[in-house]
C-alpha cells in the first residue's frame, strides 16, 4: 500500500477520528482519576513523581501532534471502513501472544508482584496502555520519519516508514531490559522478554500502519486484559 494512500479522507471523517481520539483521553482520564481513590502509587513506576492526571494530559497533547503527523503519512487515528477488521486481527494475534507468555510463565515462573491486583487492575490497564502507545509509538515514530526523512530524501517513503516502525518496535524492550539490568544482571528469562515484547510491538505497528491507532490500542489492551489482569490475578493463586 502506497504511503499516500490513505491520506485522502472527507471533512467528517477527519473530525470522526479526533473525536475518537477525545473520547480516548477523556476515558483514561477518568480511569486515571477513579484510581487515585485507591492506596497505592500504581503509576510511579512509569511516571515517576509526575502526578498521574497531569502526564496523561501532557501525553494527550503529544498524542495530537504526533497523530497529526502520522496522518499525513498514511497513519489513521481511525479508519471506519478498516476498523472492524483490525480489532479482530488485534485480537487474535493479542491472544496468541498472551497464550505464549503465559505458558512460559509455568516454566519462568516472572515475579510475584508484576501486576497490580484487582480491581485496581481494570482502572490501571487501560490508562497505561493509552500513554504507552503514544509514549512508545506514536511520538517515536514520528521524530524517526522526521530525522530519517530529513537523512533519506531520496529514499522509497513506504521503505523509510517501516524502517522507523522497525525502530520504533525496538525502544519499548530496550526501556525494559534497561530497567531490569540497572538492578541484576540478563538472564535467559530476560532476553525471551525482550525478543517476546520486540515481537508485540513490530506487530502493533503493522496493524497502525494497516489498520489505524484504535485497533493497536485495542491490541494492548486484549494483551493486558488476558496477560495481566486475568492471569495476573490467576497465577498467584496457580504459581505462588
Amino acid at each position: 500500500m502506497s504511503i499516500m494512500t490513505r491520506i485522502r479522507q472527507s471533512p467528517s471523517n477527519g473530525r470522526a477520528q479526533w473525536l475518537v481520539l477525545a473520547v480516548l483521553f477523556l476515558g483514561t482520564a477518568v480511569l486515571t482519576g477513579l484510581l487515585s481513590i485507591f492506596e497505592g502509587r500504581y503509576f510511579q513506576p512509569y511516571l515517576g513523581r509526575i502526578p498521574p492526571l497531569l502526564a496523561v494530559s501532557l501525553v494527550s497533547l503529544i498524542g495530537v501532534v504526533s497523530l497529526s503527523f502520522l496522518r499525513s503519512h498514511g497513519f489513521e487515528i481511525y479508519a471506519k471502513g478498516d476498523n472492524p477488521k483490525g480489532l479482530a486481527f488485534s485480537a487474535a494475534f493479542a491472544t496468541l501472544f498472551a497464550v505464549e507468555v503465559i505458558i512460559a510463565d509455568f516454566r519462568i515462573v516472572f515475579p510475584q508482584d508484576l501486576n497490580v491486583p484487582p480491581p485496581q487492575s481494570l482502572l490501571f490497564y487501560p490508562a497505561i496502555a493509552y500513554i504507552a502507545e503514544i509514549t512508545f509509538h506514536a511520538l517515536p515514530l514520528l521524530l524517526f520519519l522526521v530525522a530519517l526523512g530529513t537523512l533519506f530524501k531520496k529514499q522509497n517513503p513506504n521503505r523509510l516508514v517501516w524502517v522507523c516502525i522497525v525502530l520504533t518496535s525496538s525502544l519499548e524492550p530496550v526501556f525494559q531490559m534497561a530497567a531490569v539490568s540497572a538492578e541484576k544482571p540478563f538472564s535467559s528469562a530476560d532476553i525471551y522478554v525482550g525478543l517476546h515484547v520486540f515481537a508485540i510491538n513490530l506487530v502493533q505497528l503493522y496493524v497502525f500502519r494497516r489498520y489505524d491507532f484504535v485497533a493497536m490500542y485495542s491490541f494492548r489492551m486484549v494483551y493486558y486484559f488476558y496477560w495481566h489482569i486475568v492471569w495476573g490475578y490467576v497465577r498467584l493463586q496457580v504459581l505462588f
